[in-house]
């Protein structure tokens, strides 16, 4: 099923390491791929792949992306807008080339610790404007959810430290979803949407039991009013 989304929410996905490195040539910088083509990355709650198209919009746009290291605002290391960040697509995925500035702190710590390899996998931040769902069922009668990206808008790409989301399913969504899971995305997955009906169910029974005890304290000063 294929869905154009009206309440866009913020996205990020990660690249593994190994897909950001120091820029050849006689400037400093970066270079890597901000996300790899077809390839399945299991959120938990579904398959998902990035298709080829994904980005073809947004770089015949040349929308105005930062370059920031993990997705922090205050840590911009270049800006499509300026010419210090430049990002093409070919067969293996998104590519991007940054110039960093060694008169900035951020920019001169993020570039010794690429040089080094401390730091080499990668991210991206987007909106999906066009995707589609499908659902497969296994051999053994398992069912799952899957999910193809084919038209976003960037926000911005990066190194990041933890190119992988590790721990809880909280610390995931926290990763993958900053400002919540759209709700897209909770429509299709029967994992979510039972959650969310759990949630309300306990939400009633909070309140059904919150206004038990309002009618009990209203009858109690009734009776004492009643007594003197």
């Amino acid at each position: 099923m294929k869905r154009n989304l009206s309440q866009p929410v913020i996205e990020r996905r990660f690249v593994k390491g190994g897909q950001v490195r120091a820029k050849s040539g006689d400037t400093p910088g970066i270079e890597g791929y901000a996300s790899v083509f077809n390839e399945q990355f299991d959120s938990g709650w579904f398959i998902e792949t990035i298709k080829p198209t994904a980005f073809t919009r947004a770089l015949a746009e040349k929308q105005d992306v930062r370059c920031l290291f993990n997705h922090d605002p205050n840590n911009v290391l270049g800006r499509s807008k300026s010419g210090t960040l430049r990002m093409s697509q070919d067969a293996t995925g998104l590519h991007f080339e940054c110039d960093t500035n060694p008169a900035t702190r951020v920019a001169s710590d993020v570039q010794a610790m690429v040089d080094r390899g401390d730091i080499d996998g990668c991210s991206f931040a987007f909106i999906v404007r066009k995707c589609t769902w499908r659902e497969e069922t296994d051999a053994d009668g398992n069912t799952m959810d899957y999910r193809e990206i084919e038209d976003v808008d960037l926000y911005d790409v990066g190194p990041v430290t933890y190119p992988a989301y590790e721990g809880t399913s909280v610390s995931a969504r926290s990763a993958l979803w900053p400002n919540g899971i759209p709700d897209e995305v909770r429509g299709h997955v029967a994992a979510l949407r039972s959650e969310d009906e759990l949630k309300e169910a306990a939400k009633q029974l909070i309140d059904a039991a919150a206004l038990a005890a309002e009618d009990e304290r209203m009858r109690m000063r009734l009776r004492l009013a009643q007594a003197s």
